[in-house]
């Protein structure tokens, strides 16, 4: 798999491994998320899971590109709104 980050991922502080293990013990993941803010860009999918020592809860968007590309553009604390739709989606 080809993993590939934005420099806006790293904004809110949220270290890459934990964003990983967001992504792999994930309690929600949202193919399709939202609309994509840069024109003729894939849709994002969300991920929202714990951090490495599970004190947090994340959210991760980024471009799922078959079959194993994947571009992290947002990590940060999962936001109430985040999740609201993420459980949602998940019923």
């Amino acid at each position: 798999m080809s993993i590939r980050w934005s420099s806006s991922a790293a904004k809110h502080g949220i270290h890459q491994a934990d964003a990983l293990n967001a992504i792999q013990q994930s309690l929600y993941w949202v193919p399709s998320f939202g609309e994509s803010r840069v024109d003729g860009a894939r849709r994002p999918d969300l991920w929202i899971g714990p951090n490495r020592d599970h004190t947090m809860i994340i959210e991760v968007m980024a471009e799922l590109t078959p079959p194993a590309d994947l571009f992290i553009f947002h990590v940060m604390e999962a936001r109430r709104k985040t999740l609201d739709i993420a459980e949602r989606n998940a019923k």
